[in-house]
């Protein structure tokens, strides 16, 4: 008998001896038992179970017609034109030559990479002859070019089946696939005039600027060419890099995606558009958003906002039609959770060696023991909470319900960096909303844990930090300068919606700013309202906050109806209880906090959301699949 069995062994002692019987766990059973009844019966249970909205409604309507006829127009474009688009898209030579520059790199061809870099170096240093400057460099890489050319050699394959690679499949419990290039265009004489002609571009953008500037063209046009080629590497790029790089980079990547479905959509025969009840509800937000802008105290700035929004939101119906799959699905919450790896772990560096720091968020007249409050990539704590709020409960679920105990181990490595990172936020609203997350996920996911989270939950005072009991039991403490902030600031504002409930004052801080000083407490200067909900009313009016709150309400039906597809315990219901888990718990914090403030942030919470969808979506599927094959065997 393995290790396995003899903790099997007694546990089963333990169990049928002094457990199953004992007084304490009936009396358990009995309170679950009867919670369990009362939570059936609820009008909020029967509120999420009840079906008032479908898809079917949401699109067949006269307003679901409307809003949705931007996808109606590309698929009457696609009926009328598939054949002479699709003849284009395979007969250009513009594409052909982005096909070729495309698959020779994925492959990592060393006959291409050799005859670009033999031309680039030719081309810089024939300038450098001209125009002054070094040649040792470029005569080292001709070289090297030369050489390479002779080598006609796909580098990719060497990665097939190697020990790293079936170490990150261990890891992650994932099977990674290799077929992502045409072995049809990496060969002939074609391919190299175009690594000739990508090379002379490249030698000149080196001549006259650096070889910095020449290396980012040649991997910028091949990441647009990636993303326009395959909307799934758009899809998870985005995903990967909207908490690292710039806003304003990810606005410009996610309309690229939006571009590369457009493409797939006009170009693929029968392809429809997948709309829903939650989708309906996010382009009559746009709409309002539009409004409260156009009539906004700033339009200008609002209108500037109010596009931002558009690229986010869309970007929803970009994941729900590229997403089809439990393996896309699982690949893109795994790119999620590795994103917020490497987050948190360059947070957890800023605490350690002091990375860019600032003291802005410091009470350090009540919290003297706080010296140090992370924020990462994000910019600020509180932000950066909002974030891992989001990716932590899913990196939980995908631990929950890997295969492996190595990919459980990893996993939960992965969700500990974030715990850490998440209490060096001393962010006392992110804190409430990872325990409410806690709550939902041990209730619907991991029902036993409840058993050890007992007996903890009174321990957890004695070992905690002081500086994070301190910080915890602070809430509501009027004498914390960011409570009294934030409470002067309610008011203030709700003073405001008495005369702006109706149309809103307009999306941004620059509308804000405008109108909140009249309005003020104290003399208090804010950007925002400090609260989701106050700031969404604020800025779109009634409608905007009961829009807001029917879309939530849909979506959480979405998340229901599928994990009840499969039940409690299934790898798709797991994982639904874990997206359903982080927008609570995003959604407390979001009662201390304007939690989308941040554009990035703002960008990341309708990417769950639509992943949400796309699980609920996939999960009814595979439900329906499985019993049709039930019956029919």
């Amino acid at each position: 008998m393995n290790n396995n069995g003899y903790i099997f062994s007694v546990w089963l002692f333990l169990w049928n001896r002094f457990i199953k019987n004992s007084v304490i766990y009936r009396v358990l059973c009995g309170i679950y038992s009867f919670i369990s009844k009362q939570w059936q019966s609820s009008l909020i249970t029967s509120l999420f179970r009840k079906s008032f909205f479908s898809d079917n409604t949401a699109a067949s309507g006269i307003f679901g017609i409307i809003l949705f006829s931007p996808f109606r127009l590309i698929e009457c474009i696609q009926k009328k034109h598939y054949a002479k688009l699709n003849n284009i898209k395979e007969t250009s030579i513009v594409i052909r030559i982005c096909k070729y520059f495309l698959h020779n790199l994925l492959a990592v061809n060393l006959r291409f990479i050799g005859v670009m870099l033999a031309f680039a170096a030719a081309s810089d240093l024939i300038l450098s002859f001209v125009l002054g400057g070094g040649w040792k460099l470029d005569l080292i890489a001709l070289a090297l070019g030369v050489l390479l050319s002779f080598i006609d050699y796909n580098a990719t394959d060497l990665l097939c089946g190697s020990g790293l690679i079936k170490l990150i499949e261990n890891a992650l419990d994932l099977k990674l696939s290799f077929n992502f290039y045409y072995l049809t265009k990496c060969g002939g004489k074609g391919r190299l005039f175009c690594a000739a002609g990508f090379g002379i571009i490249a030698g000149l953008i080196c001549a006259k600027l650096s070889i910095v500037y020449a290396l980012a063209f040649i991997a910028g046009l091949w990441f647009v060419f990636m993303v326009l080629y395959k909307v799934e590497f758009g899809v998870f790029a985005t995903v990967f890099l909207a908490p690292i790089i710039p806003t304003m980079a990810v606005v410009g990547l996610s309309l690229l995606c939006l571009v590369s479905l457009i493409i797939k959509a006009v170009t693929t025969k029968k392809f429809e558009f997948h709309t829903d009840g939650v989708g309906f509800m996010v382009i009559f937000m746009l709409i309002i958003y539009l409004l409260a802008a156009i009539t906004s105290f700033a339009p200008v700035k609002s209108i500037q906002i109010w596009a931002v929004y558009l690229a986010f939101m869309v970007f929803y119906f970009v994941i729900i039609n590229t997403v089809k799959t439990t393996k896309q699905l699982k690949g893109i919450l795994t790119v999620f959770c590795l994103s917020g790896l490497a987050v948190c772990l360059y947070g957890i560096l800023q605490y350690i060696f002091g990375w860019n720091v600032s003291q802005a968020w410091m009470d350090e007249e009540m919290f003297e023991d706080i010296k140090m409050r992370i924020y990462s990539t994000l910019e600020n704590p509180n932000v950066l909470g909002e974030y891992i709020l989001l990716v932590m409960p899913v990196c939980i679920a995908l631990m929950w319900k890997k295969n492996t105990v190595f990919s459980k181990i990893v996993f939960a490595l992965i969700a500990g960096v974030m715990g850490v990172a998440l209490i060096l936020t001393f962010s006392r609203g992110c804190w409430l909303g990872l325990m409410v997350a806690a709550a939902v996920f041990i209730t619907f996911a991991a029902g036993k844990l409840w058993g050890l989270a007992l007996p903890v939950l009174p321990v957890l005072p004695m070992v905690l930090p002081e500086s994070i009991i301190n910080r915890f039991t602070s809430i509501g403490n009027m004498g914390d300068s960011s409570t009294s902030y934030r409470v002067y600031i309610w008011m203030g504002t709700l003073l405001m919606l008495k005369d702006f409930w109706l149309s809103g004052i307009g999306p941004g801080t620059e509308a804000f700013t405008q109108v909140y000083p009249f309005y003020s407490y104290s003399s208090i200067v804010a950007p925002h309202s400090h609260n989701l909900f106050l700031q969404i009313i604020v800025e779109s009016g009634i409608l905007g906050i009961l829009a807001f709150a029917v879309l939530l309400i849909l979506f959480f039906k979405q998340l229901v109806s599928g994990h009840l597809a499969f039940g409690k315990g299934h790898e798709l219901s797991v994982i639904l209880v874990g997206i359903a888990a982080g927008v609570l718990g995003f959604l407390v914090q979001g009662l201390f906090d304007n939690c989308f403030y941040n554009y990035r942030v703002f960008m990341i919470f309708w990417a769950v959301i639509a992943l949400g969808s796309s699980a609920a979506v996939i999960a009814k599927a595979e439900a329906a699949m499985t019993t049709e094959v039930q019956n029919n065997a």
